[in-house]
């Protein structure tokens, strides 16, 4: 069961090229990946065989979790674009940053990092593969 959202891969502006990056994190197991584009929207959902034996609500919280860190890589990214971008325009790096962070809510790149860190830590700190 190789169920993928959304399905017609024939789709335009749905490729992974320069044009639409996207950003993509898979759990531990592997059961569930799941890529989203800089803007932070879920673009892909792809999930393993092995979830038929979990249930809807574990299925559901799983992908849940792993949209919401795929979804966290994106937004830094669009910090990095920016602060890049303000950057060569000449503005200060502290006080972009904390733009950044306090009025555009996004999170850095570490802050991203951290966050995964964390979720497989916590998350998956009872799983041996």
């Amino acid at each position: 069961m190789d169920d993928s959202w959304p399905r017609d891969e024939d789709e335009p502006g749905t490729d992974d090229g320069d044009e639409h990056p996207t950003f993509t994190v898979t759990n531990p197991s592997g059961t569930v990946t799941v890529s989203a584009f800089t803007d932070g929207g879920v673009h892909r959902i792809d999930l393993a065989q092995e979830v038929i034996s979990m249930t809807e609500a574990d299925l559901a919280e799983e992908i849940v979790v792993i949209a919401g860190l795929a979804t966290q890589d994106a937004r830094a990214a669009q910090y990095v674009h920016v602060l890049d971008g303000m950057r060569q325009q000449g503005h200060d790096d502290a006080a972009t940053r904390d733009f950044l962070s306090r009025d555009l809510d996004l999170p850095s790149p570490e802050d991203a990092s951290a966050a995964r860190a964390r979720a497989f830590a916590t998350r998956y700190a009872g799983d041996h593969e």
